[in-house]
């Protein structure tokens, strides 16, 4: 597990500070909540490819009017490099909607890249915005 853990820490560094240039800080607190899921693939003998994060919504979480609340927020999507365009961030996706699917979703997408949500049943809300210099969407996928 300690491989595991420091391939994560070492992706999600790569992809959000040095790539994206992201400036917040990335390690908010919420990895070690106990609702917390981290989800990752990897290739045998080989380093984490892709991961990403499931945490608990704020009371204040946005979500389309209307809808409900959501109770899981996918955050955190990352693939490594080397490893992109072969559906890593798809997989880890349907596999977390196969497994929570009976919930309502939310998560905050890089805006170039929500197709890949919208493939798994996500909807865009909202006016898109910045975050981090980085123009994101809001998507909410309603419990199946």
């Amino acid at each position: 597990m300690t491989d595991e853990l420091y391939d994560i820490v070492r992706l999600r560094n790569r992809v959000f500070a040095l790539e994206q240039r992201v400036t917040a800080e990335d390690f908010d607190g919420r990895d070690r909540e106990p609702d917390t899921e981290h989800w990752w693939s990897g290739t045998p003998d080989g380093p984490v490819t892709g991961y990403l994060r499931l945490v608990r919504p704020s009371a204040v979480e946005p979500h389309p009017v209307g809808s409900a609340a959501p109770t899981r927020v996918i955050g955190r999507v990352a693939t490594h490099p080397d490893h992109r365009g072969q559906g890593i961030a798809g997989r880890l996706v349907a596999a977390v909607v196969a497994d929570h699917g009976h919930e309502a979703f939310v998560l905050h997408a890089q805006q170039y890249v929500a197709a890949l949500y919208e493939r798994h049943g996500f909807v865009r809300f909202g006016a898109p915005y910045d975050e981090a210099g980085i123009t994101h969407v809001g998507m909410y996928r309603p419990a199946s």
